[in-house]
């Protein structure tokens, strides 16, 4: 447990404090990382704990989502169930992904950004990653790159432009929709507008693997 530690968190629902169970920044220790930013650590990944669950109402959420408005607290508290589990020690990947479940509900209840939606996703994509599940990681892949497009289509809030092209990118990459990816890659490479030298090389990485496999 020396990698964790205890952190006070209000629910943004009921208002009740609690705590719950954080990685040390002092202790991630990174060895590797994946195309789609995918992290792997030696140690706790705090990727595990970014979700935090309400014992008293269940409520999940993450330091990215905004206070319900009265009628969305309203439904979420007739809609979602206590756990009947705690979540505020050590948890396995397994534990992880029921924490991330219950905040893409309570997203989804309280009708959240496209650009949470799709963060919230991809990170169960990771999740089924690194259990080796390949079908529920497409599937959330698949999820996340909806939220990102209706994101990028019609949201003005999608956060860094850069990032969200290389990753729907990516995941249209990973998702064998070679097309597809190929538009966004070339989207940064040539947009003088995108001046982020790392996701430049990156896209063009990306190019060139995709070539490469041809």
């Amino acid at each position: 447990m020396d990698d964790l530690f205890l952190k006070n968190v209000t629910c943004l629902v009921c208002g009740n404090n609690f705590k719950t169970s954080k990685v040390r920044r002092s202790r991630y220790v990174v060895s590797k990382v994946d195309t789609d930013f995918c992290t792997y650590y030696k140690g706790e990944n705090p990727l595990f704990y970014n979700v935090n669950i309400c014992p008293f109402c269940g409520y999940g959420f993450t330091e990215n989502f905004a206070e319900p408005g009265e009628s969305s607290k309203e439904a979420i508290q007739n809609k979602i169930f206590k756990f009947n589990i705690d979540f505020s020690g050590k948890r396995s990947v397994d534990l992880a992904i029921l924490a991330y479940r219950r905040a893409i509900d309570c997203a989804l209840l309280q009708k959240g950004k496209n650009i949470l939606l799709a963060g919230l996703s991809l990170h169960m994509a990771w999740l089924y990653r690194f259990l080796g599940e390949e079908e529920p990681e497409r599937k959330y892949m698949a999820e996340s790159l909806h939220y990102y497009k209706e994101a990028f289509e019609k949201d003005a809030e999608i956060g860094n432009l850069a990032t969200t092209l290389y990753i729907m990118g990516d995941l249209n990459r990973r998702l064998g929709n070679d097309r597809e990816a190929i538009l966004y890659f070339t989207k940064i490479i040539n947009d003088k507008s995108i001046t982020d030298a790392g996701i430049i090389r990156m896209a063009r990485e990306r190019w060139q693997d995709m070539r490469g496999t041809k």
